[in-house]
């Protein structure tokens, strides 16, 4: 008699096998395949591999887990620190170059411009004024597209609107002599120092200006201004005679521009400039430039419209150095004003002031970002800026020509320097020389055109 077995193995999956019994005395006897019930030795191999990787992953976990937890702080304070350093940078997300400009601003701004076109075309007729005012025409009927369209790029209209400005304030009435005075626009090279001097207060003012009198009926009056209260503020002037009396340390007198250096009249930062025998400088916490008259002692100011201050636009590139925001110079017609704004993205703003009336003449933007150099000066109408190269040389890379109102970076002017830090940097074109107040040493160069 034939039995029919059903098998099941214990193995997963469950397999089952069918096979072929016979009676024999009473019991049931079969062949079974035993090989199904062996145990899944490969399989366990398998699963103890994959457990071993899966401690390892863990383990490595835990120590990165470990390191990351001893880089929070670390990476915690850097976050703070950038933070803290883009702050003053805010600007340009609410109110800068990364926002639209308002349709209604710009239209303003153009209607502004061509007052002035036109005035200046009245003033002084020429081809020049003619082509800036059919230009303007153009961009007005773009603007006013914009306005039906509703699809625009503000930020070049506005770069057209700069470049178109700065035109016109070239076309508009400056000085013969002031234009004849260099016969050469561009500075070609400069010498190494040809003074180099500790201050006569102490290596420790590390900040502050030094010079000769700019007016051309000065017989040679050298000054030297020093900073006080955290390199910021100042009032006192020293003044010698003649270079001989500069170089002995002689003969000096002290001049004071304020009562104190927390006076509302007193100097802050050191672009400070002497023509004619009255200071120039920036007042005290305000945007504001000061002159005091030495000889009738009377100060008065004119305010520097939208003007960065208190190291919100200061010169810097590496390392800033503080109170910086309004630089001044000056040359035989007036007297020049080099600043940054928001409404400029913090790019090199100059402006012209007229001596005889202290009012603003001429303004001219740039696209030269303020704190991406160490210094700047005027010379012969042209604005020059200076960047770091290293500890003991500087090298002047940029120039603005008012003339033409074009830009060029390409410069590469070597300037010997005996420290890092250049607090005041201004051109004398009695002399033809730079001076340097250069970390308390006082330096001077021969410039050549």
């Amino acid at each position: 008699m034939f039995l029919l077995l059903l098998v099941l193995t214990a193995s997963e999956p469950v397999h089952s096998q069918r096979v072929q019994g016979q009676e024999n005395n009473g019991s049931c006897v079969c062949e079974v395949n035993s090989n199904l019930w062996a145990f899944p030795a490969v399989k366990y191999e398998a699963v103890s591999l994959l457990l071993q990787s899966c401690g390892d992953a863990v383990r490595k976990l835990q120590t990165q887990t470990v390191t990351t937890n001893a880089e929070l702080p670390k990476l915690k304070v850097m976050l703070e620190d950038v933070t803290t350093r883009l702050q003053k940078f805010q600007y340009l997300k609410s109110s800068g170059q990364y926002n639209s400009l308002h349709l209604r601003q710009l239209s303003q701004e153009l209607q502004e411009l061509q007052q002035l076109v036109s005035a200046t075309h009245l003033d002084r007729p020429g081809a020049e004024t003619h082509k800036i005012g059919k230009e303007l025409l153009k961009l007005q009927e773009d603007v006013e597209r914009m306005y039906k369209d509703n699809i625009f790029n503000l930020e070049s209209v506005r770069e057209r609107l700069r470049f178109l400005s700065n035109r016109a304030q070239t076309c508009r009435t400056i000085p013969d002599d002031f234009r004849s005075s260099c016969s050469q626009r561009i500075m070609k090279n400069i010498s190494s120092p040809l003074i180099t001097k500790l201050n006569p207060f102490s290596k420790s003012y590390i900040s502050g200006a030094w010079g000769r009198d700019t007016s051309l009926s000065d017989v040679g009056t050298y000054w030297v201004q020093p900073l006080v209260s955290s390199h910021k503020h100042g009032n006192t002037m020293r003044l010698y005679k003649n270079y001989e009396d500069f170089m002995s340390g002689r003969d000096y007198r002290d001049e004071s521009v304020a009562p104190s250096h927390s006076h509302s009249n007193a100097i802050q930062g050191p672009g400070t400039v002497l023509y004619d025998r009255v200071v120039y400088f920036q007042c005290y916490n305000t945007p504001e430039l000061c002159s005091f008259d030495l000889q009738t002692k009377q100060t008065k100011r004119l305010k520097i419209p939208d003007a960065g201050i208190n190291n919100k636009f200061p010169y810097c590139y590496y390392t800033c150095r503080d109170w910086t925001d309004v630089d001044l110079a000056a040359d035989h017609q007036g007297i020049w004003v080099i600043y940054a704004t928001e409404g400029n993205h913090g790019n090199l703003v100059l402006s012209r002031v007229d001596r005889e009336t202290f009012n603003i003449t001429h303004t001219w933007k740039t696209r030269l970002f303020k704190r991406s150099i160490t210094n700047a000066f005027m010379a012969c109408g042209v604005l020059y800026a200076t960047r770091f190269v290293d500890t003991y040389r500087e090298e002047v890379f940029y120039a603005f020509d008012t003339n033409t109102g074009s830009e060029d970076n390409t410069l590469e002017l070597p300037l010997e320097k005996v420290s890092a830090g250049v607090a005041n940097l201004h051109y004398n074109p009695n002399d033809r020389k730079l001076y340097m107040y250069n970390d308390g040493y006082l330096l001077a160069y021969q410039a050549f055109f």
